[in-house]
């Protein structure tokens, strides 16, 4: 009886206790949540972020091969560069890669004969063969040599063009706003400067760390001596 009496004494201390701990930690939250609030109270809710967006989608990675009439093949420059475009192909192509030749310009048969030379480059670059198509395309002006244009479609970071100049591009003191083109050339040179358009949506998975490195680091802590890496310096 001694021991169920002091049961329920403890039962009564416990809820009278835990009562101020559920008030102090409801205040708790509603001051955070008041806090946060002051932190974002004030700030725009529409900009230049939301006037020219950065999108994720897919479009167009396009090259133009210059062709000379008497062109006799791909120089070691643009060798490398159809090479290198192929290599972004293969890794990043979300459909086939096209060589567009152009039809009925004065340079038609130069271009034709260096096309053989460009499929067999991006073959090389690792696009798979069942993956190049070959097409032709209508030229303005046919007495005006034309370039080979390579394309493929991958995932890119676009923003919207920017040109529009209605207003001043600096902000208006008056009224508070951004100009017509404010921010559109950041949101352009960010979207065509990101490698990895996936970095805009999601952050990446955290790669191991690396084992021998970690047990470097413990054995100069354990010897007393500083754990920091150091980085050899050269001279010019």
């Amino acid at each position: 009886m001694q021991a169920m009496n002091f049961l329920t004494r403890h039962k009564r201390l416990l809820r009278r206790s835990a009562r101020p701990a559920a008030i102090v930690l409801v205040l708790a939250l509603s001051a955070c949540n008041q806090k946060g609030q002051a932190l974002t109270d004030g700030l725009p809710v529409d900009g230049y972020r939301t006037a020219y967006p950065i999108a994720v989608t897919e479009a167009p990675q396009t090259l133009d091969i210059p062709v000379g009439t008497g062109t006799g093949g791909l120089s070691p420059e643009l060798r490398a560069v159809v090479a290198d475009f192929g290599a972004d192909a293969a890794r990043n192509a979300t459909g086939p890669v096209v060589v567009m030749t152009p039809a009925g310009s004065v340079n038609q048969a130069a271009a034709d004969y260096l096309a053989r030379q460009i499929r067999t480059t991006l073959k090389q670059s690792g696009v798979a063969p069942t993956y190049l198509r070959s097409q032709t395309y209508a030229v303005a002006d046919a007495r005006i040599p034309a370039p080979i244009r390579l394309g493929f479609t991958r995932i890119k970071a676009v923003s919207p063009p920017c040109g529009r100049w209605t207003t001043d591009i600096m902000p208006d003191n008056q009224k508070g706003d951004d100009g017509a083109e404010f921010g559109c050339a950041t949101q352009a040179n960010l979207a065509a400067m990101v490698e990895n358009p996936n970095d805009l949506l999601m952050p990446r998975a955290e790669t191991p760390v690396r084992g021998w490195q970690r047990w470097d680091m413990l054995q100069k802590a354990a010897k007393g001596s500083s754990p920091s890496a150091t980085y050899p310096t050269s001279t010019f």
